[in-house]
């Protein structure tokens, strides 16, 4: 039986992490704080009724890679993924916060977000905790140099530019491209996140008639509903980013906020999207 997956009130929560991780914004700048927590309200909707049922295996013909879908109990959702030489596990708990494990050949990766906090760490070359609202620029560059010349990052980001386009409308190709913005944000990429967001506004803004998608598209009501939530988001992360100045290392901890509020609207999809989940360990 698939995980009951609640609509709304995890945003609610994500709204909360964003006081709860930036103390330093509870300044002078508290009504732009306020006016965001508006915004995560807002984006707080039910997921749409599906149309069809879609497999809990699915399969992407132009990477030949491999999506399983399952859940591991208290409400949290996992995804593997084989290609080529790359495995993946990403697991999102109630909340939204996550954890995506890479391996590719003896290099293996992982990064966990919580509540104000990233960990990452790379087998070999160690491990560094973050706390978002206070991590410095030394710090940022040390998750950076923890990164570098990795082998399981690098064919992350090659298979996010290389899913065909069914894929990318649906919850495996949604995952992979999330992970590919925050984990290319750590490694240096700092415009990652800001490219996938406005690359997600431009196909909401060209679609006139939502009412007109495809049902092969993951029920295409689905999708939509999750492209709105991301991009509602986006307001917050641009809200955040803008207490800053460009140069400001702070600006890191928007991507990381904006984050929670993604993979609840993943888990979303998932849910509308009616992949059955079957309970692994």
């Amino acid at each position: 039986m698939r995980p009951a997956i609640k609509k709304g009130p995890p945003l609610l929560g994500a709204c909360a992490l964003l006081a709860a991780s930036l103390p330093f914004m509870a300044t002078a700048q508290t009504g732009s704080l306020n006016a965001g927590f508006s915004r995560c309200v807002a984006t707080a909707t039910g997921a749409a009724t599906p149309k069809l049922m879609l497999p809990q295996v699915q399969h992407d013909a132009r990477t030949n890679a491999t999506f399983f879908f399952s859940s591991i109990g208290g409400g949290a959702v996992r995804m593997t993924v084989t290609a080529a030489d790359l495995e993946v596990e990403k697991i999102v708990y109630p909340g939204g916060r996550s954890r995506i494990v890479l391996q590719a050949g003896s290099d293996r990766v992982s990064v966990t977000i919580g509540v104000g906090v990233v960990n990452v760490e790379r087998r070999g070359a160690g491990r560094l905790q973050l706390d978002i609202g206070r991590a410095t620029e030394t710090e940022w560059l040390q998750a950076k140099a923890l990164l570098a010349g990795s082998k399981a990052v690098g064919l992350l980001r090659a298979l996010a530019d290389n899913l065909d386009e069914r894929s990318l409308k649906g919850a495996g190709g949604a995952a992979i491209v999330l992970s590919d913005a925050l984990i290319g944000h750590l490694d240096g990429d700092v415009a990652a996140v800001g490219r996938l967001l406005s690359k997600m506004r431009a196909s909401l803004k060209a679609r006139i008639r939502p009412a007109a998608l495809s049902e092969e598209e993951e029920g295409g009501k689905c999708w939509h509903t999750y492209e709105v939530a991301v991009t509602h988001a986006a307001d917050d992360y641009n809200a955040c980013r803008r207490m800053f100045s460009w140069y400001d290392p702070r600006q890191a901890a928007c991507a990381f906020v904006w984050s929670v509020q993604a993979e609840v609207a993943w888990a979303e999809l998932l849910a509308c999207s009616s992949i059955p989940l079957k309970i692994t360990t």
